[in-house]
């Protein structure tokens, strides 16, 4: 991305957003076009497929709904399957007594199966239906940013011509491999990597080993090994659909850069000891794989989502849940907030990097828990005792398994607060004496102090929710006669709005999609 003082490009504005990057860049996309803004979507693969499917719950879809995205029938359509229960369970043969625990049940925790490929075509066609505009099979090049417009140079992948688009905002939703987003910070590196390989089959485990109704959220059948541990996800689809995952988390460091390939080699031999079945019978669908970034974020400035005409959204944008990772959800749980901010913005050309660094996802009640990631991570040649993982792990899920099972509903989900995070570590703490020990084999004084800020951040922003918690109503009530005279400060109190509410894992939704009365602007 280069930014230019004086415009040079003669193309007149087309678009007021362009988004580079289909998958969860169509969502936010087809979400702005109802609004009645012009947008383009880029894609650089065929538009539409996904290697890795999506898991959500029922209260976070209806926020789609409720946005005015999807009807209810839509969702009941894009539904591939619905399971009973979901299970966490670590493997404890060889933890302490205090460190071994029942099995957590999470009902409606990631228990919903969407149909990814059904999804991303029913918001294609809205996004289309409401005038926007797909381009697949194109590349991202680059993008000159000009005082009054931005430029997004492509190439088809197809006839390797270049194509030239221009806009009033380019929304960078090309996931966490984005150049631009690594270009806005400094080229700053991952703080953690979360590979996943896996794969959908379509039959081949028998009944009497797993029922279709029910989801294994998190499961350890072994203690670390070769510096890793691993953990396994396996969640029913559609017929006898079932999508398996294997995971573990990885700190970055050059001496061990990691490999999907040699995961899948773990993942191929392994999953007949997983889940007792015969490699032939299985039948093969699809490969699932990838990695997630981790970012350990003390306060929502760490990172620049932002540059004058240009923001980062989803994973772009570092936005994903430290403990069940997934930028769909995220995305989702967001939404309201994300298209809200973006359509004032957009209303009153607010497009200056200032003003769209407002727009951003940081939760402070997310950004506490990187501990919890850290003490999954085996730190890079250092030995641990093989079952250390398992049974920090079990702690603190043994802990939730004897809660209500709203308070893991809550936690999970991102939605916990101040209290229960705090009352729920103290609880840990006083069950296992160990487990500070413990965890400072995987953390060194620094980041202690950096989790000691963070902590304190959100105790802050807690407070603030509790003595500012009028200020959501507030500015609801003065926004027909402030918005109109003073759309920068209404900006301003919208997103500080949102910051009470969403930082300390506390949502209150207020946003429904009404057709825009400003669009673009030539």
């Amino acid at each position: 991305v280069w930014k230019k003082e004086l415009g040079t490009n003669n193309n007149s504005v087309e678009y007021d957003l362009i988004y580079v990057g289909g998958a969860l860049g169509v969502i936010h996309a087809a979400v702005m076009a109802k609004l009645g803004y012009k947008v383009l979507l880029l894609e650089r693969l065929t538009f539409g497929k996904m290697n890795r499917e999506w898991n959500i719950s029922r209260s976070e879809l209806q926020s789609l709904i409720d946005l005015g995205l999807f009807t209810a029938a839509e969702i009941e359509g894009l539904i591939a399957r619905e399971y009973k229960d979901g299970f966490n369970k670590f493997f404890d043969s060889n933890n302490p007594d205090f460190a071994k625990a029942a099995i957590l049940h999470t009902p409606t925790v990631l228990n919903v199966a969407l149909d990814s490929e059904k999804t991303l075509t029913l918001c294609g066609i809205k996004l289309q239906e409401s005038g926007g505009k797909i381009v697949d099979e194109t590349e991202f090049i680059k993008a000159e940013v000009e005082p009054e417009k931005v430029v997004v140079y492509t190439q088809n992948l197809s006839n390797k011509t270049e194509q030239i688009f221009c806009g009033r905002l380019l929304v960078d939703a090309m996931g966490t491999a984005s150049p631009i987003a690594w270009q806005l910070n400094g080229k700053r590196a991952f703080d953690s990597i979360c590979p996943t390989v896996g794969a959908v089959i379509d039959g081949g485990i028998e009944p009497e080993v797993w029922d279709s109704n029910y989801g294994d959220v998190l499961h350890s059948h072994g203690d670390i090994s070769r510096g890793r541990q691993l953990i396994w996800e396996l969640f029913p689809g559609a017929g006898n659909e079932l999508a398996i995952y294997l995971f573990h988390y990885h700190q970055v460091h050059p001496k061990n850069p990691g490999s999907l390939l040699e995961m899948y080699e773990d993942f191929f031999a392994i999953l007949p000891e997983y889940r007792r079945c015969d490699m032939d019978k299985l039948v093969w669908k699809k490969p699932t794989f990838g990695y997630i970034p981790g970012h350990f974020s003390i306060k929502g400035s760490d990172r620049q989502v932002a540059f004058d005409r240009l923001i980062c959204i989803g994973d772009a944008a570092s936005l994903q849940s430290p403990l069940v990772f997934t930028g769909f959800g995220s995305l989702v749980r967001n939404l309201p907030r994300l298209t809200d901010l973006l359509n004032t913005a957009l209303k009153y050309d607010l497009l200056s990097a200032n003003h769209l660094n407002q727009i951003r996802a940081y939760q402070s009640n997310i950004a506490v828990t990187w501990l919890f990631s850290k003490g999954m991570m085996v730190p890079t040649g250092k030995f641990l005792p093989p079952q250390r993982i398992n049974s920090i792990l079990n702690t603190f899920f043994g802990l939730l398994a004897e809660e209500p099972p709203e308070v893991a509903d809550t936690f999970i989900k991102d939605r916990a607060n101040w209290f229960t995070f705090t009352r729920l570590a103290l609880k840990a703490a006083r069950k296992n004496p160990y487990l500070l020990f413990w965890i400072m084999d995987f953390i060194n004084f620094q980041e202690v102090l950096l989790w000691t800020i963070s902590y304190i951040n959100f105790t802050l922003f807690s407070l603030m929710n509790f003595l500012l918690g009028w200020l959501p109503s507030f500015a609801r009530w003065i926004q027909p006669w402030l918005e109109p005279r003073y759309p920068s400060l209404w900006f301003w109190i919208l997103a500080n709005s949102y910051a009470l509410t969403y930082n300390v894992g506390q949502p209150k939704v207020k946003f429904k999609l009404q057709k825009s009365q400003l669009s673009m602007q030539n």
